[in-house]
């Protein structure tokens, strides 16, 4: 039995019973409750273990979800469903048969189906085929998901990195031997709301124009479609650059034309700077069209002030004119991600990018530690020195130190992702996984 701490098993606990993500039927919810505190132990030590584990110079990722095989329907498969394959004989379920499995099973497309075994705790049964499309809300896309059963799910995703997941839903995620509580998804605060505002501010006047100067139905839009798009641009700017495993940092204004971006600015040199013309508005103009398209879509001439929300918005993804602004949308974040492959900061403002190759200069001296959130609004935090962080997030946090408005977000080539940005006296960060943002919107 592998020594590990209970926190994670007692997390885990705690929020297994809060409501589900995946909106399946009652008979789809028909699943055990948790194993026992001792067997559940047993599967997150596991799991710890084959994450510290390398299968041919590689290191070991995989899924896997502890439901019994006839929850999978033997007929079916992706892209809806799920194609469950059994093993003639199960095979005993350690830390030496998952990385040996693990090769067969690609992270994106598959799980290893494992189910309680009286004597041995637990057995692998066979593989699951789930396909990709369960990663559309981080990556885009405009397919119905395939939503798994609402049974405990364990990502694998690098040395001691486990996203606990109860189907899409995540409960927790540890990090290098540090709990991150999902719940403490920066997406979701108060502070990030406010810090794009006056930019949705200004589309909603546009939108509200625009309904004024045409003879057919136009319905109305909230703030809150406006932040989704808003938000989505920039999770799937992580979630390519996480793909691309070569790293990237972003330095993101919230004004259109921050003064800090001048030329002569004493704290980023740009190295690439774009002129601002027509092409460089085109993050804004994309969004100002989906915002069209939907709410003329959706116009009633009965209910002149009706409201579109974003899951009106999701229903339409299926008609082409929203299919090709999706994945232009998607382009223009692959566009911004790439940029990040040249050494320096990728520089952006709230609405396109402003230019790459930023070089964040000043001492670091007056820095010695930021404040590590655990919460939305970085209310509660533990103080950390800088020392033992790399020149790339040092050099953010001496930025966020000096220009208080700007907000940083850190990819490293290992897949974390951390977020900076100046908070009740402090240089406030949020370390994320994105696998938080599945399940998200």
């Amino acid at each position: 039995m592998h020594v590990y701490p209970t926190e994670l098993v007692d997390l885990i606990a705690q929020r297994w019973h809060g409501p589900s993500a995946s909106g399946a039927t009652e008979a789809e919810q028909a699943v055990d409750n948790l194993p026992g505190t001792t067997a559940m132990e047993q599967l997150i030590s596991t799991c710890y273990q084959v994450s510290m584990m390398r299968e041919e110079d590689r290191s070991v990722t995989l899924r896997l979800i502890l439901a019994e095989p006839g929850l999978f329907p033997p007929d079916q498969g992706p892209p809806k469903g799920f194609l469950r394959i059994l093993f003639s004989t199960p095979r005993s379920f350690n830390e030496y048969e998952l990385r040996r499995l693990s090769p067969a099973v690609d992270f994106e497309r598959s799980l290893i189906g494992i189910a309680p075994h009286p004597d041995k705790g637990f057995e692998i049964w066979g593989l699951v085929n789930s396909g990709i499309r369960w990663l559309q809300e981080e990556r885009g896309g405009n397919k119905k998901t395939n939503q798994l059963p609402d049974a405990l799910v364990v990502h694998v995703t690098g040395p001691g990195m486990l996203t606990i997941c109860r189907g899409l839903k995540i409960i927790a995620t540890l990090n290098s031997g540090r709990l991150l509580d999902s719940t403490a998804n920066a997406f979701q605060s108060i502070w990030m709301n406010k810090l794009f505002a006056e930019e949705r501010e200004l589309m909603l006047k546009m939108h509200e124009d625009f309904r004024a100067s045409v003879l057919y139905p136009v319905a109305r839009i909230q703030d809150e479609f406006i932040e989704r798009l808003q938000f989505q641009l920039l999770k799937r700017v992580i979630s390519v650059t996480r793909m691309s495993r070569h790293g990237g940092t972003f330095i993101i204004f919230p004004g259109a034309e921050p003064p800090e971006l001048s030329v002569d600015n004493p704290h980023i040199q740009l190295k690439y700077r774009f002129l601002r013309d027509e092409a460089i508005r085109r993050q804004q103009n994309l969004m100002i069209r989906t915002i069209r398209l939907a709410t003329t879509a959706l116009g009633d001439i009965n209910d002149p002030d009706k409201i579109v929300t974003w899951k009106d918005y999701v229903e339409l993804r299926h008609e082409s004119a929203v299919y090709d602004l999706e994945e232009a949308l998607y382009e223009q974040a692959q566009f911004i991600a790439t940029l990040a492959s040249v050494d320096g900061a990728v520089v952006t403002t709230s609405r396109g990018v402003v230019g790459f190759g930023g070089m964040i200069v000043g001492p670091l001296d007056k820095l010695t530690e930021v404040a590590i959130a655990s919460d939305v609004e970085g209310k509660m935090v533990t103080l950390a020195k800088i020392d033992g962080y790399g020149s790339r997030h040092r050099s953010v946090y001496h930025l966020c130190n000096a220009i208080h408005q700007v907000m940083a977000i850190v990819v490293s080539q290992d897949g974390n992702v951390q977020l900076a940005k100046w908070r009740n006296g402090i240089v406030t960060c949020w370390d994320l996984t994105s696998q938080m943002f599945i399940g998200d919107n």
